[in-house]
């Protein structure tokens, strides 16, 4: 700003040093030597309609000077947005750095349109629950969009819905639907929108949300009357059919994550409070659905070893970008440590004798008419 203030002053010297318009448009110049009294009086008249000119200008200087700075602050938040922080060869998000602990590199991004497949596998082909009616659906907002996939999606599928996605990573394609957009924005944020929506869906925010009922309050009152809001997250803890994790370097993963998870105040088993929270707010109609996923094809249904297979694939670079972060930055491990720790963890997914799954909660709930 030290650059931009000069300029600023120069300008106001250079103004000063030449001709100034009046208000009825003539110029005020120097009076030269020798010039008659009644000359110099007529000269200190428009001199006189010239001060204020001179006032408003240095206001005007001001406020430039003002608005210089606020588009300067804002260029440098808008850069801010696009760029990435480097740490343990994985990149993160710049804008509000360090709220969330998994990475938005290239890896992670093909990690979660996997992982995208693997909801809508357990839901059975469909990307949400909630009984929505299409006629009423006007504006829906996917708050913690990730890639963008799931609101791409939604948006094809309810194409007279407007849709918004929004992230603390802009990572989202170019090349979307018409009525789908997305947004750099922190769920923590005072919720400010130009309209209410019709329905709010958000997909595995655990390591999101260190308030969720605060989140869901402000989900109830930014839907519209009879409007839905759901919410779909894995749940701690890792469960076994018959206690074959006990003692696995894969169970003592979980414990760490949770150990870590609450330290930043982040509660790994809030899914399976989602229903009551809702409830509290006010949402009726409030249902909850739970899915087993298998870690690995050992177990004896099809649908279960399906959903099994795709979650193993999503743990593969899943378990490390979970970890990594978590455990290098809250529990202080070195980044080494880290991945000699996981490459035990792989082992014991990858065990016929571990039987582990985790369960999925989706929940939804409306607002009353």
């Amino acid at each position: 700003m030290g650059d931009n203030n000069s300029s600023i002053h120069n300008s106001a010297v250079l103004e000063a040093a030449t001709p100034t318009p009046t208000l009825d448009g003539s110029d005020v110049e120097a009076t030269p030597p020798g010039t008659a009294a009644s000359s110099i009086m007529a000269e200190r008249d428009k001199l006189a309609v010239r001060l204020p000119m001179l006032h408003i200008t240095n206001a005007l200087i001001d406020m430039l000077a003002d608005l210089t700075t606020l588009l300067s602050d804002m260029a440098s938040i808008s850069s801010s947005l696009f760029e990435h922080v480097e740490e343990n060869g994985r990149t993160y998000h710049k804008y509000k750095e360090g709220k969330y602990y998994l990475p938005n590199d290239e890896q992670e991004q093909n990690r979660l349109d996997m992982q995208h497949q693997l909801c809508k596998i357990s839901l059975h082909g469909r990307l949400h629950l909630a009984p929505l009616k299409e006629a009423n659906l006007k504006h829906a907002l996917d708050f913690g969009t990730g890639t963008g996939i799931w609101a791409i999606e939604f948006a094809e599928q309810y194409p007279n819905c407007k849709v918004l996605g929004s992230d603390l990573s802009p990572i989202q394609p170019e090349f979307v639907p018409e009525n789908c957009t997305f947004e750099v924005d922190d769920i923590d944020d005072e919720w400010i929108y130009p309209q209410p929506f019709s329905y709010i869906h958000s997909r595995l925010m655990v390591f999101c949300l260190r308030s969720p009922i605060s989140t869901i309050r402000k989900a109830y009152h930014s839907l519209s009357p009879g409007g839905w809001l759901e919410m779909q997250d894995s749940c701690a803890p890792l469960m076994s059919i018959d206690d074959s994790i006990s003692g696995t370097a894969l169970e003592k993963c979980y414990d760490k994550v949770t150990e870590a998870a609450t330290k930043i105040g982040i509660d790994c088993t809030a899914a399976k409070h989602y229903r009551s929270m809702m409830e509290e707010v006010g949402f009726v109609d409030v249902q909850e659905v739970r899915v087993e996923w298998p870690i690995g094809g050992w177990a004896k249904s099809s649908y279960h070893k399906l959903i099994g297979k795709w979650f193993r694939a999503d743990l593969e670079t899943g378990v490390e970008a979970v970890a990594l972060g978590l455990f290098t930055r809250v529990l202080g491990m070195k980044r080494e440590e880290v991945e000699a720790f996981l490459g035990e963890v792989k082992r014991d997914m990858d065990s016929k004798d571990v039987h582990a799954y985790q369960t999925f909660y989706v929940v939804f709930g409306r607002k009353p008419e």
